[in-house]
């Protein structure tokens, strides 16, 4: 039996396509998803959980969505603000941050509570299980509300469909 050696040249080329590969899938995945839904895109048609951005900024907040691309930062995003509708029944990830202020963002209902500091960014991971309107306050580091109350937004939990028909309103 004849052993045969790899050259180093072939394990690099193995790794380097690998490692393409893997970094286009999400891409491919989200972008056949976009074709077979036409212009109606969602994130519900993904697999995992839905990620948004969540902004403070100027004591309300700016919620992001990636796109088709499932990446932000790009010219596929959908912003709001104020309000953001998420689906029933799904796991989400926040990605918490601010432009300007340290806020910390407290949903009560739903028992979550994260800090939001300039320049940094914090992962609030939970599961929608109660439909309905929660607002969104901030719970005060200062103690003092001159220039705002503790009113920031709402989340608003509702039907994958219902959800569907409001993301494609945003759009």
């Amino acid at each position: 039996m004849q052993l045969r050696t790899v050259s180093r040249a072939s394990v690099v080329f193995c790794v380097v396509t690998a490692g393409m590969l893997l970094s286009v899938t999400p891409v491919l995945r989200s972008d056949r998803a976009h074709r077979e839904h036409g212009s109606a895109w969602s994130p519900t048609i993904l697999d995992g959980p839905i990620t948004v951005e969540a902004t403070g900024h100027k004591f309300f907040w700016r919620f992001r969505f990636p796109g088709p691309d499932a990446q932000f930062d790009t010219g596929d995003d959908v912003r709001v603000e104020n309000e953001v509708h998420l689906p029933l029944g799904r796991d989400i990830v926040l990605l918490i941050t601010s432009d300007d202020f340290i806020y910390t963002m407290a949903i009560p209902q739903l028992e979550l509570r994260q800090i939001a500091i300039p320049e940094l960014t914090y992962a609030l991971n939970f599961h929608t299980t109660n439909a309905g309107s929660f607002d969104v306050i901030a719970d005060s580091l200062c103690r003092v509300r001159y220039f705002h109350d503790e009113y920031m937004g709402r989340i608003v939990v509702q039907s994958e469909s219902a959800f569907d028909a409001w993301y494609k309103e945003v759009q």
